[in-house]
């Protein structure tokens, strides 16, 4: 079977955007979210102005609240 890059990524543990919809997949407290909301604005792979990550792609305004979500670098 041949995967596409979403699959590929879900296997390493990673969300996607369609997950925000899917309400199998568990979301977050506001808190947790706003943590790591918190952590992602004083990185350096984030882009500001899309408040997107340089390493995986995700808008992470909405990557931080998916329960399974991780970040690519390790901090939250």
């Amino acid at each position: 079977m041949i995967k596409n890059k979403w699959q590929e990524y879900k296997e390493k543990g990673g969300t996607t955007p369609l997950d925000l919809f899917n309400f199998n997949v568990e979301k977050v407290s506001d808190e947790i979210k706003e943590s790591r909301m918190s952590i992602c604005l004083s990185c350096p792979e984030l882009l500001q102005t899309t408040k997107q990550c340089k390493k995986c792609g995700c808008f992470m305004q909405l990557k931080t609240q998916l329960k399974p979500s991780k970040c690519p670098i390790g901090k939250w």
